[in-house]
């Protein structure tokens, strides 16, 4: 028996909660699973499992065995990765996952240049707003807006965000511009709604001050709130990161900029035993360089 190997079979069991579902995440038939944690039970003396036809439930020493086994697991492939790393280019595929926003207009446009840089790696990048669970779904890498949410993961900051207030040079010209948020009251103004609470979100200014200006059209799609302020339709609100180019370009200008409230942060987060992969630690350098 191979000690480490009946390890990470055992482990994908307690994972996956079941022996046929760590057998098809791993590739290899339910017998072999069921081989592999009968030989551990048979190394150690202990039981690991408890198991009927309906159900499987860890013991007190099966418990153990999982904790410990992921502790050994995870050295070995730090281990791995350590040694390799000098000695090998990036290659590989590397998954990720981010805000539909941030892959649009950030990642997507910049990533020819990655992808020169690096032939040896192949990216699959998912766009999602949701928490995703590294592990069970297999990513390498998340980039997240706000609260990173898990203390396991190695964070890596890339850009901090704030709330900005602007609207199209013809509207300006048509209608002037607020000294205060509370003159907001007096102008169009176009709000996000929150697509799962269903509500308007507040607006955001310096010193923890919230307003809701009143409002004639509202949105639940980003860049659709983007292109009516455009438009001319009003003075709108965004993240920054929404409304970058549209700054830099002249099409929105903004207002209100003494009264900025900062945003939440754009941060990567990826496992600790990633840390010195050569792919991932290729992608967070780019990342990097495209926040900077």
């Amino acid at each position: 028996m191979d000690k480490l190997d009946a390890l990470r079979v055992y482990c994908a069991v307690v994972e996956t909660g079941g022996f046929s579902r760590a057998a098809e995440k791993l590739g290899i038939s339910t017998s072999s699973v069921t081989a592999q944690v009968n030989a551990l039970e048979a190394h150690f003396h202990v039981k690991l499992m408890n198991r009927t036809t309906r159900s499987m439930s860890l013991t007190g020493e099966g418990r153990e065995c999982y904790e410990h086994a992921q502790r050994l697991l995870a050295g070995m492939e730090d281990l791995e990765a350590s040694l390799q790393h000098a000695a090998q280019e990036p290659r590989g595929t590397l998954r990720v996952n981010m805000p539909g926003l941030v892959s649009r207009l950030y990642i997507a446009p910049a990533l020819p240049r990655f992808l020169a840089r690096h032939p040896g790696i192949a990216v699959q990048a998912s766009a999602s707003d949701r928490m995703v669970d590294m592990v069970e779904e297999g990513y390498d890498v998340l980039l997240r807006l706000g609260d990173v949410g898990d203390a396991r993961l190695i964070a890596r900051p890339l850009l901090q965000t704030r709330f900005v207030c602007c609207a199209s040079p013809a509207f300006i010209e048509r209608h002037g511009v607020p000294a205060e948020p509370a003159d907001l009251a007096g102008f169009d103004c176009l709000h996000f709604i929150l697509p799962r609470a269903g509500r308007l979100r507040e607006w955001q200014f310096a010193d923890g001050v919230t307003f809701t200006p009143p409002s004639r059209a509202s949105f639940d799609h980003v860049d659709s709130l983007v292109e009516a302020c455009k438009a001319g339709a009003g003075i709108g609100q965004f993240l920054s990161l929404s409304v970058e180019a549209e700054l830099r370009s002249g099409a929105l200008r903004p207002l209100l900029a003494g009264f900025q409230a900062p945003g939440p942060a754009l941060t990567a987060l990826y496992q600790q035993r990633h840390q010195r992969a050569a792919k991932v630690q290729a992608f967070i350098d780019f990342l990097a360089e495209v926040f900077a």
